[in-house]
Protein backbone atom coordinates (compact mmCIF):
# COMPACT_ATOMS: atom_id res chain seq x y z
CA UNK A 1 0.00 0.00 0.00
CA UNK A 2 3.18 2.18 0.16
CA UNK A 3 2.23 4.67 2.70
CA UNK A 4 4.92 6.50 4.30
CA UNK A 5 4.16 8.52 7.02
CA UNK A 6 1.32 11.36 6.65
CA UNK A 7 -2.03 10.55 6.81
CA UNK A 8 -3.51 8.48 8.78
CA UNK A 9 -6.48 6.49 8.05
CA UNK A 10 -10.00 7.36 9.23
CA UNK A 11 -12.07 4.22 10.30
CA UNK A 12 -14.53 3.55 12.61
CA UNK A 13 -12.74 -0.02 13.66
CA UNK A 14 -14.75 -1.03 16.53
CA UNK A 15 -18.10 0.14 15.25
CA UNK A 16 -16.93 -1.93 11.73
CA UNK A 17 -16.75 -5.31 13.26
CA UNK A 18 -20.65 -4.14 15.96
CA UNK A 19 -21.98 -3.54 13.18
CA UNK A 20 -20.65 -7.11 11.43
CA UNK A 21 -22.05 -9.00 14.32
CA UNK A 22 -25.51 -7.55 14.12
CA UNK A 23 -25.92 -7.91 10.36
CA UNK A 24 -24.83 -11.53 11.13
CA UNK A 25 -27.29 -12.06 13.91
CA UNK A 26 -29.73 -10.42 12.09
CA UNK A 27 -29.38 -12.30 9.15
CA UNK A 28 -29.86 -15.00 11.59
CA UNK A 29 -33.32 -13.66 12.81
CA UNK A 30 -34.33 -13.83 9.41
CA UNK A 31 -33.26 -17.26 8.95
CA UNK A 32 -35.53 -18.03 12.14
CA UNK A 33 -38.37 -16.36 11.34
CA UNK A 34 -38.74 -17.75 7.28
CA UNK A 35 -38.55 -21.19 9.27
CA UNK A 36 -41.27 -20.25 11.09
CA UNK A 37 -43.30 -18.54 8.40
CA UNK A 38 -42.44 -22.09 5.82
CA UNK A 39 -44.10 -24.09 9.02
CA UNK A 40 -47.05 -21.64 9.27
CA UNK A 41 -47.24 -21.66 5.11
CA UNK A 42 -47.31 -25.74 5.49
CA UNK A 43 -49.98 -25.65 8.37
CA UNK A 44 -52.30 -23.53 6.31
CA UNK A 45 -51.70 -24.77 2.99
CA UNK A 46 -52.47 -28.59 4.13
CA UNK A 47 -56.49 -28.35 3.37
CA UNK A 48 -56.44 -25.13 1.76
CA UNK A 49 -57.28 -25.59 -1.67
CA UNK A 50 -58.74 -23.10 -4.89
CA UNK A 51 -57.68 -19.86 -6.15
CA UNK A 52 -57.31 -18.22 -3.19
CA UNK A 53 -54.69 -20.80 -1.80
CA UNK A 54 -52.53 -20.92 -4.89
CA UNK A 55 -52.40 -16.39 -4.80
CA UNK A 56 -51.04 -17.23 -1.16
CA UNK A 57 -48.27 -20.17 -2.15
CA UNK A 58 -47.18 -17.50 -4.99
CA UNK A 59 -46.93 -14.64 -2.73
CA UNK A 60 -45.12 -16.89 0.00
CA UNK A 61 -43.04 -18.53 -2.73
CA UNK A 62 -41.92 -14.53 -3.82
CA UNK A 63 -41.36 -13.68 -0.37
CA UNK A 64 -39.42 -17.18 0.62
CA UNK A 65 -37.07 -16.06 -2.19
CA UNK A 66 -36.74 -12.21 -0.65
CA UNK A 67 -35.96 -13.42 2.64
CA UNK A 68 -33.08 -15.31 1.37
CA UNK A 69 -31.93 -12.45 -0.60
CA UNK A 70 -31.94 -10.87 2.25
CA UNK A 71 -30.24 -12.33 4.77
CA UNK A 72 -27.29 -13.21 2.03
CA UNK A 73 -26.91 -9.62 1.42
CA UNK A 74 -26.56 -8.91 5.20
CA UNK A 75 -23.97 -11.47 5.60
CA UNK A 76 -22.31 -10.81 2.62
CA UNK A 77 -22.22 -7.24 3.85
CA UNK A 78 -21.01 -8.37 7.21
CA UNK A 79 -18.27 -9.81 5.58
CA UNK A 80 -17.16 -7.19 3.52
CA UNK A 81 -17.30 -5.28 6.87
CA UNK A 82 -14.83 -7.05 8.16
CA UNK A 83 -11.99 -7.52 5.10
CA UNK A 84 -12.16 -3.62 4.87
CA UNK A 85 -11.46 -3.71 9.08
CA UNK A 86 -8.55 -5.52 8.20
CA UNK A 87 -7.26 -3.42 5.42
CA UNK A 88 -7.65 -0.61 7.24
CA UNK A 89 -5.89 -2.04 10.49
CA UNK A 90 -2.52 -2.86 8.01
CA UNK A 91 -2.45 0.88 5.94
CA UNK A 92 -2.91 2.59 9.44
CA UNK A 93 -0.68 0.27 11.01
CA UNK A 94 1.72 0.91 8.23
CA UNK A 95 1.21 4.93 8.44
CA UNK A 96 2.43 4.40 12.60
CA UNK A 97 5.32 2.74 11.93
CA UNK A 98 6.20 5.22 9.31
CA UNK A 99 6.00 7.52 11.58
CA UNK A 100 8.27 6.35 13.63
CA UNK A 101 11.15 5.57 11.28
CA UNK A 102 10.48 8.99 10.86
CA UNK A 103 10.35 10.35 14.98
CA UNK A 104 13.48 8.15 15.25
CA UNK A 105 15.54 9.79 12.66
CA UNK A 106 15.00 13.25 13.22
CA UNK A 107 15.88 12.42 16.90
CA UNK A 108 19.54 10.83 16.01
CA UNK A 109 22.31 13.23 15.94
CA UNK A 110 23.91 15.16 12.89
CA UNK A 111 26.72 12.86 13.13
CA UNK A 112 24.84 10.15 13.00
CA UNK A 113 22.91 11.27 10.33
CA UNK A 114 25.71 12.03 7.86
CA UNK A 115 26.85 8.56 9.01
CA UNK A 116 23.37 6.67 8.23
CA UNK A 117 23.63 9.07 4.28
CA UNK A 118 27.26 7.22 3.83
CA UNK A 119 27.19 3.85 5.07
CA UNK A 120 23.45 3.68 5.63
CA UNK A 121 21.15 3.05 8.70
CA UNK A 122 21.88 0.04 10.71
CA UNK A 123 19.27 1.15 13.83
CA UNK A 124 16.41 -0.83 14.36
CA UNK A 125 13.18 0.11 14.24
CA UNK A 126 11.46 -2.65 15.49
CA UNK A 127 9.56 -5.12 13.23
CA UNK A 128 7.60 -3.39 10.37
CA UNK A 129 3.54 -4.30 10.82
CA UNK A 130 2.31 -7.55 9.33
CA UNK A 131 -1.11 -7.92 7.77
CA UNK A 132 -3.98 -8.20 9.89
CA UNK A 133 -6.74 -11.65 9.25
CA UNK A 134 -9.67 -10.99 8.72
CA UNK A 135 -11.88 -11.55 11.26
CA UNK A 136 -13.97 -14.09 10.91
CA UNK A 137 -18.26 -14.71 11.62
CA UNK A 138 -20.16 -14.88 13.59
CA UNK A 139 -18.54 -12.94 16.22
CA UNK A 140 -15.97 -11.36 13.96
CA UNK A 141 -13.35 -10.92 17.07
CA UNK A 142 -10.52 -8.34 16.26
CA UNK A 143 -7.56 -10.49 14.62
CA UNK A 144 -5.23 -7.58 16.20
CA UNK A 145 -4.33 -4.55 17.54
CA UNK A 146 -3.03 -1.21 16.35
CA UNK A 147 0.92 -0.78 16.97
CA UNK A 148 2.08 1.93 19.52
CA UNK A 149 5.25 3.63 19.84
CA UNK A 150 7.34 5.71 21.87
Amino acid sequence: MGVHGGQHVVFDFDGALELARRLWSLADSVDTFRGKRDTATTTALRHWQGRYATEFRNSMTTEQGSDTNLSTAMRDDARTLAALWSQAMEEEAKVRYADHVTEKKQHRSFFHRVEDAVFGSDEDYGPQPGPFAVPQPPTFTATGNLPTYN
